[in-house]
């Protein structure tokens, strides 16, 4: 492409909603981590694409999406050495969503997250819908006046198709024995972390120092630590606290962890 600039093809924020699309035609990453108190449905256009979501690193390719839960660090990365893509963004927040979510599925706005995230390919049925709702939400929500209800609307009907080919998908994956359908792992340093964050999400009450982590795994302590932070734009201990902190939380609303003195110690110093 001979324009070398990146550029914002559309951008406009609510209380309740936010939608973005970037066009980007030179490299750029994530530099820091990302995340935020909006569900955030990420759709991949046009290009490839690494994307790191909590636990997963993914390779993207157009037609694809992910939803990501309030709350979980994520962060995007270039794909391979061509960083040319266009990606568009639903950011909706429980209080804007809560009511629609309910009356459409039976679920509250946490219950359809928890459901619903994670990755999924629009078909070629599906794909050009989304691509003209796309559209639609940019045209309502456009202008000085935002026609606000309607690009709601859209932007939720566009959220509903992603959860039906999620759902279609993980259907057809079980009937077949295989794994649900999604965008696969990504090799290098990418597979290398995700591998890391597998094992911190099953040790992280245990003792876990940098060198038992790059001894565990064949690598250097600098190897170890310049290659998660690149792939998910947070430090290992920072991770850690993060995955402690959601587990504090989750023992102290569905177990007899009552009283923060009884947790185990390394969720207590969480807390």
């Amino acid at each position: 492409m001979a324009d070398k600039e990146n550029t914002v093809v559309f951008r406009k924020d609510t209380e309740t909603l936010k939608v973005s699309e970037l066009l980007v035609r030179k490299k750029t990453d994530m530099k820091a981590r990302h995340f935020h108190d909006t569900a955030e449905l990420y759709i991949l256009m046009e290009g490839k694409r690494y994307l790191f979501a909590d636990r997963r690193v993914l390779s993207l390719e157009a037609g694809q999406a992910v939803l990501i839960p309030p709350g979980r660090i994520h962060k995007t990365s270039t794909f391979g050495d061509d960083p040319c893509h266009r990606r568009f963004l639903l950011q909706l927040s429980e209080k804007g969503s809560e009511g629609i979510i309910r009356s459409l599925t039976g679920m509250d706005f946490e219950a359809f997250c928890q459901k619903y995230q994670g990755c999924a390919a629009f078909d070629s049925q599906t794909w050009p819908r989304a691509l003209d709702l796309m559209d639609r939400i940019k045209s309502e929500f456009g202008g000085d006046s935002p026609a606000l209800p309607m690009a709601r609307l859209l932007a939720h009907e566009l959220l509903l198709i992603f959860a039906g080919q999620k759902d279609r998908q993980e259907e057809e994956g079980s009937l077949q024995g295989a794994a649900p359908a999604s965008p696969g792992s990504s090799p290098g340093i990418h597979g290398f972390t995700e591998d890391v964050i597998a094992y911190l999400s099953e040790h992280y009450m245990e003792d876990i120092s940098l060198d038992d982590l790059s001894g565990r795994f064949f690598v250097s302590r600098a190897y170890l630590t310049r290659s998660f932070r690149a792939v998910t734009g947070v430090t290992l201990v920072q991770y850690l606290t993060v995955v402690r902190i959601r587990n504090a939380c989750r023992l102290l609303k569905d177990t007899d962890y009552t009283e923060v003195e009884t947790m185990p110690k390394h969720l207590k110093k969480a807390c």
